[in-house]
């Protein structure tokens, strides 16, 4: 590093910290082997609630899309969303509960 003094300022390096090895923990030499049938069996599916709001979502998501339309989210100032097009001009902002209610953003013929 080379460093030059300035009528201005003085620059002065900051301190480091000394480096420390990692030591490699011992072992058998084998990896560690997980039944991945057992794992699948030991594990709950979503509680059915869970799976028709995703279902309901998806359907929701084909007719905005086949629409030509979009959700897009906004985190810069707070939590806000709009619907767009594909353009991605905005065709009217969204509250937080038309967001969490995805079938208020079809219009009524698009009821199932």
């Amino acid at each position: 590093m080379y460093l030059q003094r300035s009528p201005v300022a003085s620059v002065t390096p900051l301190p480091v910290p000394p480096f420390r090895a990692v030591v490699a923990q011992p072992n058998n030499g084998l990896a560690e082997v997980f039944d991945l049938a057992a794992e699948r069996e030991r594990r709950s599916s979503p509680p059915q609630e869970v799976l028709d709001a995703v279902d309901e979502a998806a359907r929701v998501y084909e007719l905005l899309d086949a629409a030509g339309m979009q959700v897009r989210f906004d985190l810069s100032a707070g939590v806000t969303a709009q619907l767009r097009d594909r353009s991605g001009g905005i065709v009217r902002p969204l509250t937080l509960h038309d967001v969490m209610d995805p079938s208020s953003l079809l219009p009524p013929d698009a009821a199932a």
